[in-house]
């Protein structure tokens, strides 16, 4: 009796006229987890949507801030004299914002992943995607294992980079690096003071991409370049026209380089990945992000 009810049921299925139709959509991460920024010249901005009283001194205001930042939606114009969509900036190098999903995103094999900056031609402020896992079903980010996802220039780029800012006077930081290095988070045209109250300590662990920032010589305006692929707030030309940069979990690997081979993921990392500044009251290479979602296959049955 059931190898014939069986039966049955494939028969009806096969003379329905029902049409399955597939389809690709994009779904915005369903929280912010963390923004821990480095400082820099948007942090505690009212440009930024940062509140000016009382300022944010503690890391659940923090994401509280930054979740109804990125709620606000909409895309930048680069010719707008005002800021009329959600944005977060990321200080200087090391800065980052954390996301989780509900559902996890499965690896595909394509484009899975998307974040949307206000990079534009000749005004990239790249910052490198890492992915995780929930392996332990609680939900949290914390204590996972992250992967970062391979860009165009991970050949290029140093491993195991730590940097430690330390606040001045001025409300600026200077800061050191753990490979001999020194600079600074320099002053432009904003006045606020650019450390985040609610990191402690201000260290930074992660990846260092190659600088890109350079000077054109006959008119004296600072480029900072675009990488060719793999990075967010990068006007890359793969991406194609626009500020939504596009990412593989496929891509992902492990510590030593390997691939990763992940199934699926919960919880993807935005990281600034450039330390160095362009004059000309450009600042600090900061990374902005006004996005963070993934593609789904959805199917339908009409």
């Amino acid at each position: 009796m059931k190898k014939y009810a069986l039966i049955l049921l494939l028969a009806s299925a096969c003379n329905s006229s029902e049409t399955i139709t597939t389809s690709r959509i994009e779904e915005a991460a369903s929280r912010v987890l963390e923004y821990t920024p480095a400082p820099g010249q948007f942090i505690n901005n009212p440009q930024a949507g940062f509140p000016a009283d009382p300022p944010i001194t503690s890391p659940a205001e923090a994401v509280a801030y930054a979740s109804a930042r990125l709620a606000l939606g909409g895309e930048p114009d680069a010719g707008a004299e005002t800021v009329s969509y959600g944005y977060v900036s990321l200080g200087g190098w090391g800065g980052y914002i954390v996301l989780g999903f509900d559902t996890p995103v499965p690896n595909t094999g394509d484009y899975d992943l998307y974040v949307t900056g206000n990079s534009f031609n000749g005004s990239s402020e790249p910052g490198i995607v890492w992915v995780a896992q929930d392996a332990d079903g609680d939900g949290s980010h914390l204590g996972e294992t992250w992967y970062e996802l391979k860009g165009s220039e991970y050949d290029n780029a140093v491993f195991g980079y730590e940097a430690t800012y330390t606040p001045q006077a001025d409300g600026t930081a200077d800061w050191t690096d753990n490979r001999g290095g020194s600079g600074s988070i320099d002053r432009t045209i904003h006045t606020q003071n650019y450390v985040p109250a609610w990191v402690q300590p201000l260290a930074y662990t992660g990846t260092r991409l190659p600088d890109n920032v350079s000077v054109n010589a006959e008119n004296g305006v600072y480029v900072m370049s675009a990488f060719a692929w793999g990075y967010a707030d990068n006007a890359s030309s793969i991406d194609g026209a626009g500020t939504k940069n596009r990412f593989k979990i496929a891509n992902a690997v492990d510590a030593d380089g390997n691939p990763a081979n992940l199934r699926q993921i919960d919880f993807v990392k935005i990281q600034t990945g450039v330390n160095c500044k362009a004059g000309g009251n450009v600042g600090e290479i900061s990374t902005e992000v006004c996005a963070v979602g993934c593609y789904r296959t959805v199917t339908r049955t009409e």
